[in-house]
């Protein structure tokens, strides 16, 4: 199903990368390649004559104003102080899309490497390759985990340090159960102003008004840590001189960093491993984890609950239904069905497992 998305009617010429790249670098572009590989922003790598170094440009799209630009700058400016990740550096950018462009972009050095999802699309990974990988990935988020500091709110990042709203304008948030709720009535909201979603609106609503009753536990280890927000294969760019032991060259696309509870890394990032066919590469995925001292769902507390209170937050009103460019096409009415189903069912799971 096509959707009018974040990039709908956004747009950059090479014209204005010219003028960009002479303002903030001093040099003259020599190549300008859109890269198809962002849903959330236009994508493009610059090469200048002046410089054999490379670098990206992103264009932001046209939802999250602000919040998003300046999340990613600041997780970038944390990620260099505090760690080793290899991340690219941040040399302009401008949150304010009524700059003489238009839009909100970021202008940056891009790193060394291949896409991995990519890579993935046409190769099969060796079980070596996958743990040489996972390795690298386990280093760096103990890195992320245990040298940037931590911060008692829940929120992306706002310039000032300090802890703002999500990308979605909630929040910030002191404590779980705050984040959770305000999630589901958020989602409230969706199902009331989107038509698309007529056809479940009073049984979603029914299942909603039996979440407000129930009455959360209280976890005593559930820490809020740095978290990427979206750290799969296609934000990670690795080397394959070896195809048997490749490495991790870089870790890009940052803008939903933030500070969130530790659950939340296992429902947003690492699905190529956490769904891998094998067992083995799963398990080698969280001992490589456990070995940092890293809470994996295997060692969160009440983890299984966590994930019943995503899957019921996650299906109110799915973000793929909104601004569909033709609202009656035959595979929605399937995935509403779908999602009322789900919904339905881990309401009555949370109400049996909360009573």
């Amino acid at each position: 199903m096509e959707r009018n998305g974040p990039t709908y009617g956004i747009s950059f010429t090479r014209a204005q990368a010219d003028t960009l790249i002479r303002q903030y670098l001093n040099k003259s572009i020599l190549s300008f390649e859109y890269i198809d590989t962002g849903y959330n922003n236009l994508i493009f790598f610059i090469d200048t004559a002046e410089s054999t170094e490379r670098y990206a440009l992103k264009i932001g799209g046209r939802y999250w104003n602000k919040i998003k630009t300046e999340a990613e700058v600041k997780a970038l400016e944390l990620l260099t102080k505090y760690t080793t990740i290899p991340v690219p550096k941040v040399l302009a950018y401008s949150s304010d899309r009524n700059n003489e462009y238009g839009v909100e972009w970021i202008l940056m050095t891009r790193l060394p490497g291949k896409n991995m999802g990519t890579i993935c699309e046409t190769q099969q990974l060796s079980i070596n390759a996958k743990k040489s990988i996972i390795r690298d990935l386990a280093d760096y988020v103990e890195q992320m985990h245990f040298r940037i500091p931590r911060f008692d709110k829940i929120g992306a990042f706002k310039m000032n340090g300090e802890i703002g709203t999500d990308l979605n304008q909630l929040g910030p948030w002191p404590s779980y159960e705050q984040f959770i709720r305000d999630r589901v009535h958020a989602d409230a909201i969706v199902l009331n102003k989107d038509p698309v979603f007529a056809p479940i609106k009073d049984s979603m609503f029914d299942a909603i008004h039996e979440f407000d009753k129930l009455k959360f536990p209280s976890w005593t280890n559930l820490p809020f840590l740095f978290s990427h927000g979206d750290l799969d294969t296609q934000n990670i760019l690795i080397s394959m001189d070896d195809p048997e032991s490749p490495h991790i060259t870089g870790i890009v696309d940052w803008e939903w960093a933030g500070s969130f509870p530790c659950s939340e890394e296992y429902f947003t990032s690492y699905q190529y491993f956490l769904n891998d066919d094998d067992d083995n590469v799963r398990n080698y995925f969280f001992e490589e984890l456990e070995k940092r001292n890293i809470l994996t769902p295997r060692t969160i507390e009440q983890f299984s609950l966590l994930e019943k209170f995503n899957r019921f937050a996650t299906n109110l009103a799915l973000w793929e239904l909104t601004d569909l460019v033709d609202p009656e096409h035959s595979s929605v009415n399937e995935k509403l069905e779908k999602s009322r189903y789900i919904v339905q069912s881990v309401i009555c799971e949370l109400k049996n497992e909360l009573k």
